[in-house]
């Protein structure tokens, strides 16, 4: 009987240590790719390539979905996203202060436009005096002599 309990608890703990192997058999590979990936998509990040590590953390959460990787990788996309969300914010507000600075000139410029048109037109200004000809001067003729018959 002794043998016999011994038996069974030798197959449990066997079975127990052959699922342990096979489970690191099947994972580890997956948590050396996947970290491998990850480290690759960081690169990409500080390389400022974001839409390539984008892609690259999608990736690791698609196929690799049950390793540390994979949890990293879905907070780095979230963090991308925040990125990408304040950048977005910040040319928005850029382009709306612009916006309200060019209505602002147009507005100027309507303003000086209705100014303008508003004045009545300035008087002809009179035409130009023709210069003054200058007088002939008076020549003197010689006296004429008379002449001696």
């Amino acid at each position: 009987m002794r043998a016999r309990g011994l038996l069974i608890v030798t197959a449990i703990i066997s079975a127990i240590l052959g699922a342990v192997v096979a489970y690191l058999v099947l994972t580890v590979p997956n948590d050396i790719q996947a970290a491998a990936l990850m480290r690759r998509a960081r690169e990409q990040v500080a390389a400022g390539k974001n839409d390539q590590a984008r892609i690259a953390l999608a990736r690791i959460v698609q196929q690799y979905p049950r390793t540390d990787a994979a949890a990293s990788a879905t907070l780095a996309l979230i963090r991308l996203d925040d990125d990408d969300n304040a950048k977005m914010q910040h040319d928005l507000a850029t382009i709306r202060e612009s916006l309200s600075m060019t209505v602002a000139r147009l507005a100027a410029a309507e303003n000086e436009i209705n100014t303008i048109k508003s004045t009545p037109p300035p008087a002809p200004a009179p035409a130009p005096q023709p210069p003054p000809k200058p007088t002939p001067k008076k020549t003197t003729r010689p006296k004429k002599r008379p002449r001696h018959r």
